[in-house]
């Protein structure tokens, strides 16, 4: 998915995100890594996914309207 015009993307072209629950991610910004981390949670519509907090970063929201970008780890 991955482009800064994400939102304006037909639902129907969504990346499914809700099969990475419980696995490693790599989390993307205009291409630039943002965090790697569990997911915890995805939306049903994969319109966002939580990363789960670490020793080092707190729990995380990410949407894929802003651009964030996500694939296995």
């Amino acid at each position: 998915m991955g482009s800064s015009n994400a939102a304006n993307k037909d639902p129907g072209d969504r990346e499914d995100w809700t099969h990475l629950r419980g696995g490693m991610v790599e989390v993307r910004l205009d291409g630039n890594l943002v965090r790697v981390g569990k997911v915890g949670q995805a939306t049903a519509d994969s319109t966002m996914f939580w990363i789960e907090e670490d020793a080092v970063e707190q729990r995380a929201l990410f949407v894929e309207s802003a651009g964030y970008t996500v694939r296995p780890h």
